[in-house]
């Protein structure tokens, strides 16, 4: 139970300390289909593509190309419920909390995969991120979507390019 709940604990510190996140949003969708319930490794690779999708989408509509990107943490819970995911995206300087809500939500709606959402801006990123970690265990450490996020700092345990 220690070495859980320390692994937790260091998660949640490390993560806190890579992504600045100045203002963001907290994003919780659900997704659709037999791909809520399916928990084995192809399952996996189809819920990081379907977020790929997603979080490109939203970087065009919101002006992003290549190199200038918005900072972002995705994490895949596959937990006794349905699978689902959670996200902190960040809001650009340029665009307003309602903008933001409107274009993520748009983005969702145009992906028949994904299902219900729940948008919220956020105001304390400790513990936001110390709820991500939540499912980050000894047996279950690949809930953090690392092809999906993506951090303005420099971190050499992910391929940044993707």
């Amino acid at each position: 139970m220690y070495l859980e709940t320390h692994l937790k604990e260091q998660t949640s510190e490390w993560l806190d300390n890579l992504f600045t996140l100045p203002r963001g949003m907290f994003v919780t969708i659900h997704y659709s289909g037999g791909l809520s319930d399916n928990r084995d490794f192809n399952t996996r690779m189809l819920l990081e593509r379907l977020n790929k999708q997603f979080l490109r989408k939203l970087e065009r509509k919101l002006g992003f190309r290549d190199r200038t990107r918005l900072e972002k943490l995705v994490v895949i819970e596959k937990g006794k419920f349905r699978n689902h995911v959670h996200m902190i995206v960040e809001t650009p300087i340029h665009i307003s909390n309602e903008k933001m809500t409107e274009t993520i939500q748009g983005c969702i709606r145009s992906n028949t995969k994904l299902g219900s959402s729940d948008i919220r801006p956020f105001y304390d990123k400790e513990e936001l991120v110390r709820y991500l970690s939540k499912e980050v265990s000894t047996q279950e450490i690949d809930c953090i979507d690392l092809k999906n996020t993506f951090t303005k700092k420099k971190c050499i345990f992910w391929n940044r390019t993707g």
